[in-house]
């Protein structure tokens, strides 16, 4: 199947994509040497684009965009998104402030009431923050304990093979030290993209991954502000919804689950309905745009399929989960 998706990225670059989609094809598909003369050139045009410029542009004098949780992760997995990482100013600003957040040595921008006072700064925001730090740089030791915590908790939430919502309660109101009805369950974006396992590594136990991988496929819930429906059912290209139920957000919401080990013996299945998904010419082409997914200069021409096909590539060759 690789040999399949490498023909197809091949394709989209015959299509002379505009700078932003040429670079993500040359750096993530193509893996092209950092230090050659044309990923140099291509990465001088994206620094350049009006989109991040844009971006860069808006991030405040603490380095992020207000407010942290929406605007600020919103930004950072743009530009992840364009082929950015941990190297790039606008992130090591971000990711500093970040840290200041997560250490207590800023203030939050923002409390939202919840039952309990303390939910806001003592649960629910330090797993944001660690969660989009680590897009940024995953091996950042600061965010381990946090992911321990989870890792933890979710293990406990799974300790019998399936979701104990009662378990998970019990859980978090012990860890934290204070009760509230707002629990995190495991289909919160967060946790999936926070536990998902990196190069090669777990931090979940073999069982809680297979048990949350298959919880995740069939929640009918399905995954808080990514997908809102069960996962585990196909979805044809070409359905539209007014929220988030048609093939990009469902999309979205398999390259998350698909981190997993146990995504493996669902993987199949549904690689080859996507596969079907594609266009005469061998390609996806979303029948609308995204604002947080868009790479090319416009959608004109062959722009949508090129920026489809990448959004989708990178799914079925898991090499983003934003």
């Amino acid at each position: 199947m690789n040999n399949e998706y490498n023909e197809i990225v091949d394709k989209l670059l015959d299509m002379k994509p505009t700078p932003i989609p040429h670079f993500v094809l040359l750096k993530e598909f193509k893996k092209l040497n950092p230090d050659s003369t044309e990923y140099q050139n291509a990465y001088e045009k994206v620094c350049e684009h009006s989109f991040v410029k844009k971006i860069v542009e808006s991030q405040n004098d603490k380095g992020f965009w207000p407010s942290y949780h929406g605007d600020t992760e919103g930004k950072i997995r743009m530009l992840l998104w364009f082929g950015f990482d941990k190297n790039y100013l606008c992130l090591k600003r971000a990711a500093d402030y970040s840290l200041r957040l997560l250490h207590g040595e800023e203030i939050h921008d923002r409390i939202e009431k919840q039952d309990n006072i303390r939910w806001w700064p003592e649960l629910f925001m330090p797993l944001v923050i660690a969660t989009t730090l680590s897009w940024i740089d995953n091996d950042n030791t600061y965010i381990e304990p946090y992911r321990k915590c989870w890792a933890n908790l979710m293990n406990i939430a799974f300790i019998d093979g399936k979701y104990d919502q009662q378990a998970n309660t019990v859980a978090q109101n012990e860890h934290f030290g204070f009760r509230t009805k707002c629990i995190m369950p495991p289909n919160n974006f967060y946790i999936p993209s926070f536990l998902a396992p990196r190069d090669g590594e777990s931090y979940l136990s073999d069982r809680t991954d297979q048990a949350l991988t298959d919880y995740l496929l069939n929640e009918s819930a399905g995954i808080w502000y990514v997908y809102h429906n069960n996962p585990g059912g196909l979805v044809s290209l070409d359905s539209e919804n007014r929220d988030s139920r048609d093939f990009c957000h469902w999309i979205r919401a398999l390259s998350l689950i698909s981190q997993y080990k146990g995504w493996a013996k669902h993987e199949q299945k549904y690689a080859d309905w996507i596969m079907e998904q594609r266009n005469q010419d061998g390609l996806w082409a979303f029948p609308k745009k995204h604002f947080w997914f868009g790479l090319s200069d416009s959608w004109r021409g062959n722009n949508r399929a090129i920026d489809s096909t990448i959004f989708v590539l990178r799914m079925l060759m898991k090499k983003k989960a934003l």
